[in-house]
């Protein structure tokens, strides 16, 4: 599976054979075909292994109300990214030749949607964020950081953008809460985020999307 998962995100989803799985992993595919009869079969395994990441991600609801607990949530986003880096890339694709694998992905997209526009609403009731000007804005905004989570990596392939790390990916999502922070808001993140956002922004590197792991 490990090997595969780095096949499928060096070379995308489609263009992976289950005898280059083999290759990979240093054994016949005759021996990968009794554990796993077709690439399709290893893809679900990969898609359960996920889904256990995403579940447990998903299963915090009011555990992190601070900015750091929502910082801290958005690196375990961001390692999942990292890992399965294909099932984001191939969005499409995924949903073309797998398409219960994409019912199951919109569960998810749900849930985590919800679980932002939670986080939203608690952070409004702390005064951390301003009250809403406009019906729905939370439950919109909510919606817009999902699309940056899920679409970080491939809006920065499409295009040509290296600049792929830690730091990148939550500037462009606190960027979206900035300008709603009360002051007791902006304080907080002023000492709790900011110099941690720096610090990975000053760290960054360019990265190959072809040797993501």
């Amino acid at each position: 599976m490990k090997s595969a998962i780095g096949l499928f995100n060096q070379k995308g989803l489609v263009n992976v054979r289950l005898q280059q799985i083999a290759d990979e992993t240093g054994i016949s595919v005759g021996n990968l075909a009794y554990h796993y009869h077709s690439k399709k079969a290893i893809v679900l395994a990969i898609d359960s292994e996920l889904g256990e990441e995403l579940e447990l991600l998903l299963s915090i609801d009011q555990n992190f109300p601070s900015l750091l607990d929502f910082d801290n949530h958005l690196g375990r986003y961001f390692f999942i990214l990292n890992r399965y880096s294909f099932y984001f890339l191939d969005l499409l694709e995924i949903e073309r030749a797998y398409p219960k694998l994409h019912s199951k992905r919109v569960d998810y997209v749900e849930k985590m949607i919800a679980q932002i526009h939670e986080w939203l609403l608690l952070n409004v009731e702390k005064e951390i964020l301003r009250p809403e000007k406009m019906e729905n804005q939370y439950q919109h905004l909510a919606e817009s950081i999902w699309m940056i989570i899920t679409f970080w990596l491939t809006q920065r392939q499409v295009r040509g953008k290296t600049d792929i790390g830690e730091g990148h990916f939550k500037e462009f999502v606190w960027n979206q809460l900035i300008p709603l922070f009360t002051e007791a808001g902006w304080m907080e993140f002023e000492a709790v985020i900011l110099p941690q956002l720096k610090f990975y922004l000053d760290q960054s590197i360019s990265v190959d999307f072809r040797k993501l792991p």
